[in-house]
């Protein structure tokens, strides 16, 4: 488990460079913050097939920025005209964590 643990160490720091390149400043506060936070958990909870699967999935992650030019737009106002009411809330309690995140 230990050498998978370097790995997952490896896929951190390319993800969290991945965001430097790839993300827009108020994006890349919220992405990180979540990346730390999902790592943080995986390395204390998870068993070795569960932190495997974990370490796939942001792989693919890793590939889809590699893949994208941009990332990090806002909201067209027919796109906000077919969230729901959960969604929205959502948005809002992301736009929230993320100026929390920016005065820190």
């Amino acid at each position: 488990m230990d050498q998978l643990k370097g790995i997952g160490m490896q896929v951190f720091y390319t993800i969290l460079k991945q965001h430097r390149r790839k993300l827009r400043p108020e994006m890349r506060i919220l992405g990180d913050a979540y990346v730390k936070e999902e790592f943080r958990q995986a390395h204390q909870k998870a068993n070795q097939e569960q932190y495997i699967e974990f370490l796939k999935r942001w792989a693919i992650y890793i590939e889809e920025l590699d893949k994208s030019k941009q990332i990090g737009r806002d909201l067209t106002s027919e796109e906000k005209a077919l969230l729901n009411e959960d969604q929205i809330d959502n948005l809002a309690k992301l736009k929230e964590f993320s100026k929390q995140q920016k005065s820190e």
